[in-house]
Parts: C-alpha cells; structure tokens; sequence
C-alpha cells in the first residue's frame, strides 16, 4: 500500500498542475478583450481612474495637463489591470515624454492601498453626513480639512499637530516651510495661506493627514542636497516622484568595493538628516532597504519612500531647554531635556572571499550640558535596522549635536 502512495501523490499533483494551467488559460481567453484594450487605451488620461473626479479630497492637479496630453503612460506590465492584485502598495513604473528632451522613466504613486483610499473616503462622509457614502466634493467642505478656508492667514501647530510623523511635533517654522514650499499651487513662495485657494488649501491638508511623503519631498528637495527623490506633480491621486534606480537589496551580491560604498553612503544619509545647517532634523521611522534606491550612473543612495518621516525643529528644542534650563525647576528639566545623543552604527560587510570581513562603524556622543549628564535620563526610542550588512541605531533626543568620529577597518585574509 505504502509502495504506491508516492505514485498516487505524484498523479495528483500533475492533475493539479494541469488543472491551473487550464484554469489560467480560461481566464486569459474570457479577458483576451480586456487585454488588448489594455494596450491600446492610456489609462491615465482618465479621470476616474486617477480620482481626479474627488479633488479636492486628493492631493493635487499641478501635472493635470501633463496626464491629460497623455504625455505619461504606464509601462508594459503596468498596463495589465488584473495584476494590480498583487501591487498592493500601488506604486507604478511609467514613461514621461517632453517634445524637447524625449522620454525617461518615472514612478507613479497612489500613496495608499486601494482599502487605504476607501477608508478615507468613508471616514470623510461619515464625518460629514453620518453615512459611509456622499459625495465626496461637497462633504469635505463639512470637515477638519476645511478649517483653513476663507481669512485664515497662517497654518498653526494646534491645527494639525499629531495628524501624521510629519507633524507629530510640529513648530511653526516647520508649518511656514510646508506652506511656502508647497508645489500644487501657481502662486507658491509665500508662507501665508492667502495665496492658496479653498480647495488648494483643503488638498494640502488632505495630503497631510493621508500620507505626508509630497510634503516632505517638497519641503526637503533633492536640489537642495537632500536624500530624497524629486517630486515632480501631482494629478488626482496619482502623485509623480523621480525614478531613482535600483532598490538596495539588488545590491547584497555586490563587490565588497561597492557595499562598503553604500553602508558608507548610508551612515551620511543619518548624519545629513540629523545634523544640517537648516536646524531640522529628520528621523526615518521604516528604514528598510526596499525605500532606499541607487542611482545607476553616480551610484547616489537615496531615500525613495518619506511617509514615515518624524521632522524635529532644534531651533525650537533648544530654545524651550534653555527655558527650561533658567525657568523651570530642575526636576522638570531632567523629566522633559534629553542631553545626551548617541548614534551608534555598526555596518557588517561580507565577501565571497572565506575569511574576509569588514567593519564600519561610528560613535558619536556629546552632550549639550556635561555637567548635566549624570542627572537627566529619559527612556531611550530606539529605531533599529537588523540586516545581513546593516545594523543601525538611532538614538532620540530633544536636544544638542553630534560629532562624528568614524574608524574604518580594512579587510584582512585570513
């Protein structure tokens, strides 16, 4: 009995086998029209498709234009709707053309799974009309999203501290930059809201709340020398960011020359966020390597997903630790001052070569008051990236500086 049990096994799962090839051809031959049409039809010169139809809950129309010429098309793959099932993070690879620079590769984001932008939609009509359906134009009007409307001059902390990493602590030093920086509108360069229509101001705000990643990528441009990529417009609810390149897992079989280089790269990135000569620092909340790309002609490190981005003005925490310093009693400084800020990075790089080992690493520590050090002490937040190279640590504090002191160790055969 036993001895035709591995037969019995094996006749069925060659039945099986067949039965989804035919199942998949069926399925091809039913949408064999779909399929065509697919290829023939640009998808994003439809309103509805990208949501420009719920604006001014979306996240802007500044590349309408460009979307409507059909100057941007999905590539190949991105043309086929039935594998939209397995993009859940609904990020698409399209081609922009210019009649004067040819075409180049982009990326298109919905920023947020379909379920994601169903619930928002529902959250806005229930706070509007107490039903999980309306119509979405009129029904934002009723919202928080509507709060800066009318002679409203300036976009506050208190209106929306707490609604995204963005502004978990905001300042508003922070808030004029967002405004004056902000792209999805003509009359930009101003950090009073007067230059911003109702609905302009009510897509920002909607930005803010859903996923803040336009916002950081306008606020902290690539042409200013900052790690992101470039955002380039918005229409509806499909946003357009610069292609970069490959992400940084294509690179764990690398030579060990080029992933030193990029652990290298990657420590800057942490030192750059953390210490500028604009007083902000930036701490990334998803460090993983699929939102980190490399450019494939200078071989540049960049951070391809700013959702999850904690913007913390020093200027500001300084201010209120020396406040807290001369004013306040001790006690409460110790409570509310973090004094010490310690970066540890440790970078672990492996060859094929047996015995051949590398590491990176760089410890920086000062504090803003030594004679303080002892006293005050909070509970250390921890954002921590555990890979087969990278290991990195990123220690919070409200206040002081760093100074890097790196070693580097040269690989030695064993």
């Amino acid at each position: 009995m036993l001895r035709f049990l591995p037969l019995k096994l094996g006749r069925l799962y060659r039945c099986l086998k067949l039965l989804f090839v035919i199942g998949l051809f069926v399925i091809l031959l039913m949408n064999t029209h779909n399929l065509f049409a697919s290829f023939q039809k640009n998808e994003l010169t439809d309103r509805r498709f990208i949501n420009l139809n719920k604006c001014p809950a979306c996240f802007g129309t500044s590349w309408c234009r460009k979307f409507m010429n059909g100057q941007i098309s999905f590539e190949t793959w991105g043309r086929l709707r039935f594998l939209d099932v397995f993009n859940v993070k609904n990020v698409f690879f399209a081609q922009y053309g210019e009649p004067r620079e040819g075409t180049r590769r982009i990326v298109l984001k919905r920023l947020g799974s379909n379920q994601e932008l169903t619930d928002i939609d529902q959250k806005i009509c229930k706070r509007a009309t107490g039903r999980t359906r309306c119509d979405l134009i009129q029904a934002m009007y009723k919202t928080e999203f509507a709060r800066l409307n009318g002679d409203v001059r300036l976009l506050t902390p208190d209106v929306v501290e707490g609604w995204s990493d963005l502004v978990h602590c905001p300042s508003q030093r922070l808030l004029d930059r967002i405004v004056r920086r902000y792209a999805e509108t003509k009359d930009s360069g101003s950090f009073l809201l007067k230059n911003l229509k109702d609905t302009e101001r009510m897509q920002l705000l909607m930005t803010l709340a859903f996923n803040p990643e336009p916002l950081v990528l306008q606020s902290f441009p690539s042409d200013e020398g900052w790690p992101f990529a470039k955002y380039l417009g918005a229409c509806g609810r499909m946003v357009a960011v610069n292609y970069v390149g490959e992400e940084l897992w294509s690179f764990f079989n690398a030579p060990w020359e080029k992933r030193v280089d990029l652990a290298k790269q990657l420590m800057d990135i942490a030192e750059q966020l953390t210490n500028n000569d604009f007083d902000f620092a930036l701490y990334l909340l998803d460090v993983s390597f699929d939102n980190f790309a490399v450019g494939p002609r200078d071989g540049k490190v960049i951070v391809v997903d700013a959702e999850n981005v904690v913007v913390a003005d020093k200027r500001l925490i300084k201010q209120n630790c020396f406040h807290l310093l001369f004013v306040s009693s001790f006690s409460h400084l110790c409570h509310l001052c973090t004094l010490n800020w310690l970066i540890y990075c440790t970078i672990s790089l492996r060859t094929t070569m047996s015995g051949t080992r590398a590491s990176l690493r760089s410890v920086t520590r000062r504090p803003v008051f030594p004679s303080l050090k002892t006293c005050c002490a909070r509970g250390s937040q921890w954002t921590t990236t555990i890979t087969p190279y990278v290991k990195i640590y990123f220690h919070d504090m409200l206040c002081g500086g760093a100074a890097p002191a790196d070693f580097f160790t040269t690989p030695r055969h064993t």
